[in-house]
């Protein structure tokens, strides 16, 4: 595949009356090397009903620009809206549209959809750019301030969303200065990192759904090729969602959000624990102790949405709702409300910025690869076996170690088999679809067991909590709660043993006979 020129850039958003201010800040006119400039630009986005382009991972436009008409076409990486492929070229009068991007494959992809390529979402913004040098790189910094529009996809409304962005892209210089200007901009501006471009803002406005999340990106790798390129396109994925996710966190305190950004920290985490003793970086390491201290704080948010929406409503619904109930329930509201409140705090902190920017830093730049042992991953298909080994190994030696006397002592094994399913996620897809199946239906049930066990665990403590203080009628609900919660824990537990035994005798589907040697898409 011909591979087209880079553009690599760092989006951040805010409030419109916040970026429009950028243009003024000192830090900013202190990087200046020419005078800023205004220009309105009108962007229309093209595609075919059926989203082909999309589904190749290419956005096709055409921009009107001071009278002129420009075509680009971007290719998306792993790293997103982050760093993409590139192809501009100026469309002349009478010329038909779309025109060669100059890369063969993207033109066989754009000729073999020319006739059913239509509108499907338009951008316009006043836009300021200033060109700028920071640590001696160069940098173009753009403020967006406009409106994507979109009509109705599928059976969405349609309408419009605000744009108030600034974008710093590089030019020339030393890649690793522009994480380290976008540090700069975090401290010194009310700014979040953003990882949707202006196309994905209008769909999602078009489709009725602005604030859905959408799935991981699925970086795709060659089993032939080294296993740390995997680790850094991992990385970047991962990143780039943790990034998207912030959006429904903090502007409409998404339960989901909570969640997701809790999964996609743990992924991190599992990823790097999958590599760590055969990279053994511990620029990696370092980062993952963040991500654990993120996802404790978001914890007892997602524990009491788990208790007020699912707890709660399946005790009560199903068997009995006793007087005390609403009590119950109000006093775990406002036990969720303060949660919450410091869940969006650590979120909207400037050091979870510049968690982001380092954890994209390590996928899109990867500096930990100057200490990392890649000649000791060798390809990914010969790496993969052995950390699924390790990643079984630590979940046996916790279930050996396990106390079955007590609930809560059940968690670690609970946790390690979670470590060992991402491993398995991201790792699997080297392997043929059936020969996991079995396998990871074994996993899967096992950790069912093991989920309920800790869902009884947590819910007991919360009732207990949430009922203290609230009166007699709410103890009374706490422990009619807490009493059915240990009733279906006991009946977990048992669940465990026989998941446990068809765990243990399922054949691992990571033997030699099942490795493919063609690419495929990792999780």
């Amino acid at each position: 595949m011909g591979r087209g020129p880079f553009e690599l850039e760092l989006k951040f958003t805010g409030a419109p009356q916040d970026i429009a201010g950028l243009q003024n800040a000192r830090f900013l006119r202190a990087l200046a090397t020419g005078d800023g400039r205004w220009a309105r630009l009108r962007s229309t986005y093209y595609d075919t009903a059926g989203g082909d382009l999309a589904d190749e991972g290419i956005a096709l436009r055409l921009r009107e620009e001071s009278g002129k008409r420009i075509q680009t076409v971007k290719r998306a990486t792993a790293a997103g809206a982050i760093v993409r492929e590139e192809f501009e070229r100026e469309i002349e009068d009478g010329e038909a549209f779309p025109q060669s991007a100059g890369d063969d494959e993207i033109d066989e992809i754009l000729k073999k959809h020319a006739d059913a390529l239509a509108e499907i979402a338009e951008t316009r913004v006043d836009r300021w750019a200033q060109p700028a040098k920071f640590a001696g790189s160069d940098f173009e910094i753009a403020v967006d301030l406009g409106a994507a529009r979109a009509q109705g996809v599928g059976n969405g409304p349609g309408g419009q969303a605000p744009i108030a962005e600034i974008e710093i892209e590089f030019k020339a210089g030393n890649m690793a200065d522009l994480f380290s200007l976008g540090r700069l901009l975090a401290d010194n501006a009310p700014v979040r990192l953003a990882a949707r471009t202006k196309l994905e803002t209008a769909l999602a406005v078009g489709a009725g759904d602005t604030y859905a999340i959408a799935k991981l990106e699925k970086p795709v790798v060659d089993p032939d090729e080294p296993a740390v390129d995997a680790l850094q396109a991992m990385l970047a994925a991962i990143a780039i969602r943790i990034v998207r996710i912030q959006e429904p966190l903090l502007d409409i305190r998404a339960v989901e959000g909570v969640h997701q950004m809790r999964v996609a920290l743990r992924r991190f985490r599992a990823v790097e624990r999958t590599f760590r003793r055969a990279v053994d970086t511990d620029v990696l390491y370092a980062l993952t102790r963040r991500a654990r201290a993120i996802a404790q704080a978001l914890g007892p948010a997602r524990d009491l949405d788990v208790f007020l929406g699912e707890t709660l409503p399946d005790v009560f619904s199903r068997y009995h709702t006793p007087p005390g109930a609403a009590a119950l329930r109000a006093g775990a509201e406002a036990m969720r409300a303060a949660a919450w409140a410091d869940a969006h705090a650590v979120i909207a902190d400037k050091s979870f910025t510049h968690f982001l920017l380092d954890l994209l830093e390590a996928g899109v730049l990867a500096p930990w690869r100057a200490e990392a042992n890649e000649k000791g991953l060798g390809p990914l298909k010969a790496f993969a076996p052995i950390a699924l080994d390790k990643a079984v190994k630590r979940a046996r030696k916790a279930e050996a170690a396990m106390d079955r006397t007590e609930l809560a002592a059940r968690h670690p094994l609970r946790i390690a088999l979670k470590k060992q399913r991402y491993a398995a996620q991201m790792l699997g897809p080297l392997y043929p679809r059936e020969t996991r199946k079995p396998y990871m239906r074994a996993l899967s049930r096992l950790q069912e067991a093991l989920g309920a066990v800790n869902d009884a665990v947590v819910a007991q403590r919360l009732a207990e909590e949430t009922g203290a203080g609230a009166g007699a009628d709410a103890m009374r609900a706490a422990g009619f709660v807490a009493g059915f919660k240990a009733a279906e824990a006991e009946a977990a537990v048992a669940e465990i043993d026989r998941a446990w035994e068809l765990f243990d005798k399922t054949p691992p589907f990571w033997r030699e006979e099942n490795a493919r040697d063609t690419d495929h898409p990792l999780p």
